[in-house]
């Protein structure tokens, strides 16, 4: 399959600032791959307060069984 390099450049125009980082490591192991089965990407598991706050409502809604069936939103 070919692919411009115009489309690429079409994709990371559309990258939101918040994911600007992420897209260029991964741009970045691609171009300095030595070898595929080499690539390692690391996952960024760290949350934003806001993760974190929408989290901790949903642990207290579990525990206040608190919850909507889901079969009840389609019915």
């Amino acid at each position: 399959m070919s692919i411009r390099k115009e489309d690429l450049h079409l994709l990371v125009d559309l990258v939101t600032d918040n994911d600007a980082k992420l897209v260029y490591d991964l741009i970045r192991v691609v171009i300095d791959k030595d070898d595929e089965k080499d690539i390692i990407v690391e996952a960024d598991n760290s949350l934003t307060d806001q993760e974190k706050k929408i989290l901790k409502q949903a642990d207290i809604d579990i525990k206040n069984d608190d919850l909507v069936d889901w079969d009840d939103l389609h019915a």
